[in-house]
């Protein structure tokens, strides 16, 4: 099989929780034994062998012209060609893993989720090695509205298969995770750490343990996502703001500090400064709320948190100035309610 294969995740939408990786290309090798002494060479037998001819022989080739349009056109974002060629493809080889395959990714990208589920599962029926028609197949189930269960039969069959595949275990590991099964979805993250320790693999790991709220374990994975991550502010933020739920006060705030180095954008001053605000530092959480606001004048966040920090001081009347920003800023948003609570009550203390 030639090394051409193209994945859905060229075109996956990014997703801080979710990782779908394209497959290795499997390669045939042919190995030759030595014979020993000086004997002659076997002689071949002669007998007419003519030239493949035969309808077979054309069908085959133009099954691989086919098969080459459809993948051109894939690469070029034409699935509408590209299903064509492949279709014909189909015709002349039913029975090619590789053209059922990339009609699943034309049919995928062109909205027909049940065309492609079809054609994945062809091209698994022909080669049940096909991990990039596995993966594909099992992100289709893990698709809202997600079928983990299916996923996970999918997924548990190309492991006996290609057992230390990192990208097959971490989406078992992501299915399970679904189905709240904490004890598999781990077996599956830490067989894909050990196939390949990532960034990547390490934050989908830290998040599905903070959605199950197995704090500790989360913060400790995050932590490690954290360092091995580059200049990616959205992963970055996105850890800072699972590390203080996770009472990581200080890896939240260094989190952030690269984060603000990156893109200083409001939210991110206020969250930073909230744990900064949870480590004893009630000045620096103020400087991060009143640097948001330098940032966006209207973030309501940033003038409520303000206002708590000026009450926490016992500042009442720079409380309430902040707090009354918040309330206009905020709107029907929690905090907007919130900020006006807190200045109806304060007013009323403040008489």
């Amino acid at each position: 099989m030639n090394e051409r294969w193209l994945s859905r995740a060229a075109w996956a939408r990014p997703a801080a929780h979710r990782v779908v990786v394209a497959a290795a290309v499997a390669g045939l090798a042919a190995c030759a034994a030595a014979c020993g002494g000086a004997q002659e060479p076997p002689r071949e037998q002669l007998f007419a062998d003519p030239p493949e001819g035969s309808d077979a022989a054309t069908s085959k080739g133009a099954s691989s012209t086919a098969l080459d349009r459809g993948v051109a056109y894939i690469k070029n974002e034409r699935y509408e060609e590209a299903k064509q060629h492949l279709l014909q493809a189909i015709e002349h080889e039913p029975g090619s893993a590789e053209a059922h395959y990339y009609l699943g990714l034309a049919r995928e990208k062109t909205n027909d989720r049940a065309g492609a589920e079809a054609s994945y599962k062809k091209a698994l029926a022909s080669d049940p090695k096909l991990e990039a028609a596995a993966l594909n197949l099992a992100a289709l189930y893990l698709d809202e509205p997600p079928r983990p269960d299916e996923a996970i039969a999918v997924l548990t069959k190309a492991v006996e298969q290609a057992p230390g595949r990192s990208a097959l275990h971490q989406n078992l590991g992501y299915a399970y995770g679904l189905k709240k099964d904490v004890a598999n979805a781990s077996k599956h993250y830490e067989a894909a750490l050990k196939a390949e320790d990532s960034a990547a693999t390490r934050f989908a790991y830290g998040a599905m343990l903070f959605e199950a709220k197995e704090l500790d374990r989360a913060a400790a994975e995050l932590r490690k996502a954290l360092a091995a991550t580059g200049d990616d502010v959205a992963t970055i933020a996105t850890i800072g703001r699972m590390l203080g739920p996770a009472k990581a006060y200080a890896d939240c705030v260094a989190a952030f500090d690269r984060a603000i180095k990156l893109k200083p954008e409001a939210e991110f001053h206020v969250r930073r400064g909230t744990c900064r605000h949870e480590l004893g530092d009630e000045a620096g959480a103020r400087g991060d709320y009143q640097a948001a606001i330098k940032v966006d004048p209207r973030f309501a966040a940033a003038h409520y948190y303000l206002g708590l920090s000026f009450l926490a001081d016992r500042k009442p009347q720079s409380a309430l100035a902040a707090l009354t920003e918040a309330g206009k800023h905020g709107g029907d948003t929690e905090i907007g309610k919130r900020a006006r609570a807190k200045v109806k009550e304060l007013s009323a203390r403040l008489k």
